[in-house]
């Protein structure tokens, strides 16, 4: 049982990243408690809780700034980049390999994205020829946690 809880608890976490990094354009905006609480479906009371837990740990996944908001560490803004990267490969897969249909590549991307080891991630990447888009236009990280080139110029993303 305390394995299931920790799992869900990082799985939380990663949401988190995820949501202020995608918040924050992908740069180094503060993003607002209130934004990320409409963007995960929660109340704001338990984002800032989450954000002050985030703050504190001995290597910090966010830099927290009391009524101004709150932007992603160093480790915090590779972690969701890696978490991104997941999602995206696991579309580009489900889609290209599995013959899964766009609409119901979302849902089952973010259910397996945090459960994938490197190892499956890098046979992934090989498998599909180490593509830079996902099905739906968007930029997958690389492993070092760069975008492609092609990044902000012809990309639909949101990161």
């Amino acid at each position: 049982m305390e394995k299931q809880s920790q799992s869900r608890r990082s799985e939380s976490i990663d949401n988190y990243l995820k949501a202020i990094l995608a918040l924050g354009g992908g740069d180094d905006h503060l993003v607002g408690s209130k934004q990320i609480a409409d963007r995960l479906g929660i109340a704001p009371a338990s984002v800032t809780n989450m954000l002050q837990r985030l703050a504190a740990q001995t290597r910090p996944m966010v830099k927290y700034e009391r009524h101004k908001g709150v932007r992603l560490s160093a480790i915090g803004r590779k972690r969701a980049l890696e978490i991104v990267r997941h999602h995206r490969l696991i579309e580009t897969f489900l889609f290209e390999v599995l013959g899964y249909r766009m609409e119901e590549l979302h849902d089952e991307a973010e259910r397996l994205e945090h459960f994938i080891s490197e190892r499956f991630e890098e046979r992934v990447a090989a498998r599909l020829g180490n593509p830079t888009q996902d099905p739906h236009g968007h930029c997958i990280p690389a492993l070092d946690g760069s975008m492609p080139a092609q990044h902000g110029i012809s990309c639909n993303c949101y990161v």
